[in-house]
C-alpha cells in the first residue's frame, strides 16, 4: 500500500487548461487544494498499480 509518509518532494505537471479549471473548480467546491486532489489521484493509482512493471496505459499514438 502506497504510503504519504515521509519525506514530500515538489513536482510539476503541466495540464491543458480545460483540466486546470475543472480541477480549480472541484478544489473550490471542496474546500481543498488543487494539490490535494492532485496527490490523492497519484496515491490511488499507485496503491491500484502496487507490484505491476508496466503502466496500464494506452500509450500509443492516436
Amino acid at each position: 500500500m502506497v504510503s504519504g509518509r515521509g519525506k514530500s518532494v515538489r513536482t510539476s505537471v503541466l495540464l491543458p487548461e480545460s483540466q486546470y479549471f475543472q480541477l480549480q473548480a472541484l478544489a473550490a467546491a471542496n474546500d481543498v487544494s488543487t494539490s490535494w486532489i492532485v496527490r490523492q489521484a497519484v496515491i490511488r493509482f499507485l496503491s491500484e498499480n502496487e507490484g505491476q512493471t508496466e503502466l496500464p496505459l494506452r500509450m500509443g499514438k492516436g
